[in-house]
């Protein structure tokens, strides 16, 4: 392929950047704006070196990647919407430096089918477009051409970076014209070529392609040389350089006026004397406005005119831009107003709402120039209605003053800082400088030393973070350290919260300089303050939404793996399915076809066979949910597990993704959505299922997972979970312990096909296989304790699995990191998982209260550590406070199994009355969303006497009679047992667990309340 490459000199490009309108040049001979939603018939994607690139046409942003995490809105071009995107640092990402290694680069080109110019003695090219590139060892011949054939082999081309620096943000479209007329006049057949080439990273958009003739007369703005939209430098006598062209077909030689504003004030008018210095076509010209002083704000709008007799294209006349500083530091108020549930404030240019939505949930929103933009929409806040608001506002010559019953909000008025109390006048935070925005928007706060930090999503390995730092980004890989799903929120011990609205990647460093950044050039940010964690988690969820309510079965054994390779799909019956029940083994949901490429064969007649045997069947998908109607509303499939080469982009593209499975699945059946996925955000939790992604089995690998999964439910991720053993290597002691933990967690699931052995929980044998069936099956018992907690965070965002700080928030040694290797099990169960190959735990904390050993009945009184603690293989620690009501449903292998007509209640009576609610719905449906549910409250008045109240409520399915079975921990023989008033004959006691009743209640209707007394 030959490329002739045209010298500046003929680089006959015009680009008007932002709000150019009114064209009046003739209407285009073609036109592309790609608004069909895919590549347009007839244009080509070569392939370029040992790769495939990979343009497309998209209505998304870029999704982020290494070096830029942070997503880039699609192009603004004038027809919105689908455009081309090359994605190069996408696909090279953190793998960069392998690219270079092998002296490769992430090229792509794309070839439009070829256009008729005949009879067009003129040809313009013009299109939009934005990019960002990285000045990272580039190849020599490096550059994003647009190019120009007549034969599609030999090229015209053009650089389109001219003098766009690297990194340069680029927020509103470049509008381009080359004038092509000497390569494409007359031609019948003319191509047109977008090739990105050799440069590592990041992305180009391009949309609105036309070809139009050329006017006589027409002179335009090309674009402010001087400045970029962002990180100038602004000085007190600044100079600001603006290029003009004729891009007319005739010689100009007439005088040009230009005129320009500044934040609306007029600055000198400037000419251009072409009738003593004719311009001629295609000739480029600066035009100089000296003395300017941008020093005095941090962000200026500018516009520029050009007035021109006889100008047959005046729409390119025009040029306004908004141009800001590196770094600008918010300066003093200069002005502000009441306005609904808040107030306005101003300084300079800049703007900024502190809103109000409940007397505890404020916003304080900036924009620099003053006008108010929300990239998110609301994706990331789904409830932003303001309630009635008890708002008071004041002021005096120093502060104004914003309170609620819930908190007080003072802003200092020179220069402009915030901080924030409580209702009894604590401070929770304040500024220790005014917010600074620019590349990236920042807030410092006052370091406390007693002041603990959680929060950030799923951050591997962590969950308490006082003195360190936490990137908000996707990244860092699957193991200690990465972040798989991080979320834009943070709380504090002090009882307030913070969540950042935005997709742009940041940095939360909770060290002596307290400083919270993101990667944007404007302040979006909802704060909650709260008596506790739990009100504060409570009114997060409320903004962001509730985490999902899952099925009874998704609370269930989960198994992955791709049969449709070395076999077809339905070899998951015998090869799976049937082992489960040879082995009798609780199993809940099985992914058939987990793997690249792997697909499926007979999908429905598998789906249909696989729950017979107690399987639900869901899919993995690679590369989207197109045909999910189908696999859904036809096959039967009932979740999607989303794969990172789909969602791994991260940020909205993800939340986007889990947002489209889960609603396709609801969508086309009765069920409820059920998703898995990598990569979330703030908002996966109404979706999706977090997991941490790809991991190689270790001691270590159990280790970090337990602060991880305490740390994302401290961010509303309340179903968060790794593979059981994860997917690489593994072992028979790793799975077992790892099995142990996870099934006092809401959601579990093993993949196989990675490493050297399956991961089925009978794959090493005995006695692993026994200990395995052990804990799954206990499991399915506690499925009512289990469902009961999801249902707490469905309606109040708190997590099941919950760091000890949750529910001790006065302890001081659950703050921190002393207690990360346990955690609690909504109130009543305490674990402490195993994670070193020894038969003993150490250093585990048990804070205030009685505290039962599960397996033994040992009590233990609180507030101690245990260290030894006997815990061979077949044993997991585990606690049980006294005053807990754990129920359990009949054993079973599968949901459904068996009817649920016998409840049991495992009672650990403790000092005083004790209420327990137990919550049911049909387990399946989403009729729960309409009340439809019941819950029986259970009652321990003492230790003497356990009342279960009538259900409240109804659902499909409902027994109208029930067995109750209990199991009371009691260091003491009865002398009798009554049930409602009659002696029960039905019981016995034995020393085990340190005393134990069995009491047989019979069998009784759901609605009467059934009283036992023991004497």
């Amino acid at each position: 392929m030959t490329v002739i490459s045209a010298k500046i000199s003929f680089l006959l490009l015009l680009i008007v950047a932002a709000d150019l309108s009114g064209y009046t040049q003739p209407k285009p001979f073609y036109k592309e704006d790609f608004s069909g939603g895919k590549i347009p018939e007839g244009w080509s994607i070569s392939k370029v070196g040992n790769w495939d690139p990979q343009w497309i046409v998209t209505n998304q942003p870029y999704p982020g990647s290494y070096k830029y995490q942070q997503q880039a809105p699609p192009i603004a071009s004038s027809s919105r919407g689908y455009h081309l995107q090359f994605q190069a640092g996408y696909f090279s990402d953190e793998d960069v430096d392998a690219w270079l290694k092998k002296k490769e680069y992430p090229d792509g080109l794309i070839i439009s089918a070829p256009i008729n110019c005949s009879g067009k003695s003129s040809v313009i090219l013009k299109f939009q477009e934005t990019f960002r590139w990285w000045d990272y060892h580039p190849a020599d011949t490096s550059g994003l051409f647009v190019g120009i054939s007549t034969d599609s082999i030999h090229w015209q081309q053009w650089d389109m970076r001219r003098e766009i620096k690297e990194n340069s943000d680029m927020l509103m479209p470049l509008k381009e014209e080359l004038n092509i007329s000497r390569w494409a006049a007359n031609q019948p057949k003319v191509y047109i070529r977008f090739y990105w080439k050799g440069i590592q990273a990041w992305y180009w958009m391009v949309d609105d392609i036309e070809l139009v003739e050329a006017a006589n007369k027409d002179i335009g703005i090309v674009r402010l040389l001087s400045h970029s939209e962002t990180g100038n430098q602004f000085k007190q006598k600044d100079t600001l350089k603006l290029l003009i062209r004729n891009n007319g077909s005739k010689t100009i030689t007439d005088n040009i006026t230009v005129t320009a504003k500044m934040d609306g004030n007029d600055l000198a008018k400037q000419m251009v004397d072409a009738a003593i210095h004719p311009l001629k076509s295609e000739e480029e010209r600066e035009v100089i406005f000296a003395g300017v002083d941008l020093a005095v704000l941090p962000v200026h709008k500018l516009s520029f005119k050009l007035e021109l007799p006889g100008d047959e294209t005046t729409g390119n006349n025009s040029l306004n831009e908004t141009i800001s500083t590196a770094t600008a530091v918010l300066g003093n108020l200069s002005k502000w107003e009441k306005i609904d549930n808040g107030i306005l404030l101003e300084s300079g240019v800049t703007r900024l709402k502190i809103l109000f939505y409940q007397d505890g949930i404020f916003r304080i929103w900036l924009s620099p120039d003053g006008q108010f933009t929300n990239p998110a929409a609301n994706d990331i806040v789904i409830n932003d209605k303001s309630e009635k608001v008890n708002l008071q506002i004041s002021s005096d010559m120093k502060n104004i003053y914003l309170s609620t019953p819930a908190c007080l909000v003072k802003i200092q008025k020179t220069p402009l800082l915030f901080s924030l109390y409580n209702k009894n006048g604590k401070q929770l935070w304040s500024e220790k400088s005014p917010l600074s925005f620019g590349s990236r928007s920042v807030q410092q706060l006052v370091y406390h030393p007693d002041e603990y930090f959680y929060g950030g999503g799923m951050q591997n390995g962590y969950f308490s973070h006082k003195d360190s730092m936490i990137l908000i980004e996707k990244g860092g890989g699957w193991n200690n350290g990465g972040r798989p799903n991080p979320v834009p929120f943070y709380m504090s011990s002090y009882g307030y919260g913070a969540l950042r609205n935005t997709f742009d990647a940041g940095v939360y460093d909770f060290s002596k300089y307290m400083m919270f950044s993101h990667n944007e050039n404007r302040f979006d940010c909802y704060y909650f303050v709260g008596s506790s964690l739990k009100s504060v988690l409570e009114q997060y969820t409320k903004v962001t939404g509730r985490p999902f309510m899952p099925a009874r079965w998704q609370l269930s054994m989960g198994d992955a793996n791709c049969y449709n390779k070395k076999g077809t799909t339905p070899d998951v019956i015998k090869l799976i399915a049937d082992e489960y029940i040879k082995h009798d083994m609780p199993r809940g949901w099985i992914l058939p076809n987990d793997g690249y490429g792997c697909g499926y064969t007979k999908l429905d007649s598998t789906v249909t066979e696989l729950h017979k045997r107690g399987f639900y069947t869901g899919l993995w998908t690679e590369n989207g949910v197109e045909k999910i109607a189908t696999e859904v509303g036809v096959y039967g499939t009932r979740l999607c597990k989303l794969d990172v080469a789909w969602v791994g982009p991260g940020y909205k593209y993800a939340l986007d993704g889990c947002k489209a499975a889960y609603e396709g699945i609801e969508n086309n059946c009765d069920g409820r959505g059920f998703v898995w996925s990598v990569m979330g955000w703030a908002g996966t939790h109404r979706y999706s299922v977090v997991w941490t992604g790809d991991q190689y089995s270790s001691w270590e690998y159990i280790r970090f997972h337990i602060p991880t999964v305490i740390g994302s439910g401290l961010s509303a991720q309340n179903c968060a979970t790794g593979d059981i053993d994860a997917i690489f290597g593994g072992s028979a002691k790793t799975y077992t312990r790892d099995l142990q933990w996870k099934c006092f967690t809401p959601v579990l699931m093993t993949m196989s096909g990675w490493a050297k052995k399956d991961k089925q929980p009978w794959i090493w044998g005995e006695p692993y296989t026994s200990i395995n069936r052990k804990y799954l099956q206990l499991k399915m018992r506690f499925t009512p304790y289990m469902y009961t907690l999801m249902h707490e965070a469905n309606l109040t965002g708190l997590p099941a699995v919950r760091g000890l700080l949750l529910e001790f928030p006065k302890d001081s040694v659950t703050w921190g990191k002393l207690t990360q290797y346990e955690y609690l099990l909504g109130t009543s169960l305490l674990v402490a998982p195993v994670y070193k190959d020894e038969e003993k735990r150490d250093s585990i904390y048990l804070p205030d209260g009685k505290w039962v050993d599960y397996w033994d009945g040992k009590v233990y009184s609180g507030k101690q550590w245990l260290n030894g603690y006997g815990a061979p293989l077949d044993k997991l620690p585990l606690f049980v406070k006294a005053g807990s009501v754990i129920p359990m449903y009949p054993q079973m292998n599968f949901d459904g199994e068996r009817p649920l007509d016998t409840l049991f209640l495992d009672i650990y009576p403790g000092e005083g009355p004790v209420r327990y609610r137990l919550y049911e719905d049909d387990g399946i449906s989403r009729e729960y969303k309409k009340g439809v549910s019941a819950t029986t409250v259970i009652d321990l008045k003492g230790m003497e006497t356990i009342q279960i109240n009538g259900i409240q409520g109804n659902y499909k399915g409902m027994l109208l009679q029930r067995n109750y079975t209990l199991y009371v921990h009691l260091g003491k023989k009865p002398v009798s047992v009554w049930v409602n008033g009659v002696k029960n004959s039905h019981w016995e006691y034995t020393t085990a667990k340190q005393g134990l009743l069995t009491v047989q209640c019979g069998r009784w209707s759901v609605n009467k309340n059934v009283e036992v007394q023991l004497k």
